[in-house]
């Protein structure tokens, strides 16, 4: 059972990664259009989860992928909190 459920979460890492190549292919995201900079954002989060999976498959532990979850939402809201700074700071 621990295996089938190591599996199911490695896909919906892999998924998630998916979903961020869609969104640099696409030039759309769930909130619309992409602006500038953001494609190398999503690149960013996409090698983050694909990262994670590749590590958690070759030494078959679940620690590589609760990292990548959660270095992937620090750099997320790094990168939302220094947009919102910088944009304070140009206004």
């Amino acid at each position: 059972m621990k295996t089938v459920i190591f599996w199911i979460a490695v896909v919906i890492m892999a998924f998630l990664g998916l979903r961020n190549l869609l969104t640099i292919i696409t030039g759309f995201s769930q909130q619309g259009q992409v602006k500038k900079g953001q494609r190398l954002c999503h690149a960013t989060s996409m090698i983050i989860f694909w990262g994670a999976c590749a590590f958690a498959i070759i030494y078959s532990t679940w620690e590589p992928l609760a990292i990548g979850v959660i270095l992937e939402l620090l750099f997320r809201n790094s990168v939302i909190k220094s947009g919102e700074i910088f944009s304070r700071k140009i206004i």
